[in-house]
């Protein structure tokens, strides 16, 4: 249940990098990515060689992803028979808002109206102190809380979406530990099982508001499959580069199979 959700994760970690920093071009990089400066010196005062984190190189940084954490969130997702309750989702919502609050994000929420009551998303941001000046471009890394499996009575939803969930709460928690030269909105969207509502609230406003969002990742159903199972990463035409960073740093750093699907009914 769980053989990919790692892998995805760290996917979703690179991906994040990746769109940050641009793509390196060789494993032996010291930088992150696209950083050419290799003296190790730089104007920020006390930061020194005895200063290093894991921040400081991609490998390590991906190396921090924790598969208890990953599992605890799971656990926790699937521990509801089904997830598509207003007051469920809300009550998750409100559980790993704390949670990532803790561990250093600035935590937000944006409402919508749907079925005669108002709805709302979560948005964790990293950095905390980061500008919210909707111009400011940024990236967006999202996973839908809700589950619903037709007429069925349960729908605990470990892979579609619990998987994703875990995955972009991990995400989180590592980089929220690093500098980050740009902002990450990590949005936790409602009511996506019932026709995508709460993430189509999320773009009309964005887009209303005049967003920079310089991209976005879904993570979902990350954990169904074996381990030599390649990953789609799916993406609409004009944004082929995405999807193309994205397979060479998961080559590169993992060593998992990754498939660049291009689909203009993706998001």
């Amino acid at each position: 249940m769980m053989t990919r959700t790692g892998p995805a994760c760290l996917l979703a970690l690179l991906g994040s990098l990746l769109l940050l920093n641009g793509c390196p071009t060789e494993i032996g990089d010291d930088d992150i990515a696209g950083d050419d400066d290799d003296t190790g010196d730089d104007d920020d005062t006390g930061d020194d060689d005895t200063a290093y984190s894991y921040c400081d190189d991609i490998t390590d940084m991906a190396g921090q992803v924790d598969a208890d954490r990953l599992m605890g969130t799971l656990n926790y997702m699937t521990s509801f028979a089904r997830r598509d309750d207003y007051d469920i989702q809300d009550e998750i919502l409100v559980a790993l808002g704390e949670e990532l609050e803790e561990a250093g994000a600035a935590i937000y929420y944006h409402e919508y109206d749907y079925a005669a009551r108002t709805h709302r998303n979560m948005i964790a941001m990293l950095p905390a102190d980061a500008p919210e000046d909707p111009e400011e471009p940024h990236l967006v890394i999202g996973a839908h809380v809700d589950s619903i499996a037709g007429g069925a009575s349960d729908a605990p939803g470990a892979d579609d979406n619990a998987s994703g969930v875990a995955a972009v709460m991990e995400t989180v928690k590592i980089l929220a530990e690093c500098e980050l030269p740009t902002r990450i909105d990590f949005v936790f969207f409602t009511n996506e099982e019932v026709g995508t509502v709460g993430s189509t609230a999320y773009a009309q406003d964005a887009t209303a508001d005049g967003e920079a969002i310089v991209g976005m990742i879904a993570a979902d159903t990350l954990a169904f499959g074996s381990d030599d199972e390649e990953l789609e990463l799916a993406t609409k035409n004009g944004m082929e580069w995405m999807a193309d960073s994205f397979h060479e740093a998961a080559q590169l750093y993992t060593g998992t199979d990754t498939v660049p699907l291009i689909d203009d009914h993706c998001g």
